[in-house]
């Protein structure tokens, strides 16, 4: 009779542990995917070498704790100046209607004026 008990502490045990297995396996999947995608990105930009990409992949897989992804963000932040951040966006945007936020990540100006002229908005 203790194993019938058994066997429902067991089962009770699983259906309550295999939605996290299961999640946990499925951010995994997905962490991995994106670190092939950034990897191809840092490849194509010259920042790893080709031939690396699977090791970097390797590595950043290997490492659940997440720290070589933030040495990662480390690194790539020292490189990138100040002069390029904080810049009014050069990208013309043909759209009437904007909201503040994004009249000033693309004007520089919560007020800008968006209007085209020859357009009836």
């Amino acid at each position: 009779m203790t194993d019938v008990k058994t066997f429902e502490k067991v089962a009770a045990y699983i259906e309550m542990t295999q939605p996290v297995i299961d999640k946990y396996n499925e951010n995994r999947m997905l962490f991995v995917k994106k670190a092939n995608q950034v990897a191809g990105v840092l490849a194509n930009r010259g920042i790893i070498a080709h031939d690396k990409v699977n090791a970097f992949v390797d590595k950043v897989a290997g490492d659940e704790s997440g720290v070589e992804v933030w040495n990662l963000v480390e690194k790539l932040a020292e490189v990138v100046s100040s002069d390029t951040l904080g810049e009014a966006s050069q990208l013309v945007v043909k759209v009437a209607k904007l909201d503040p936020f994004e009249k000033l990540a693309l004007y520089g100006d919560p007020r800008a004026e968006t209007k085209i002229p020859g357009v009836i908005n």
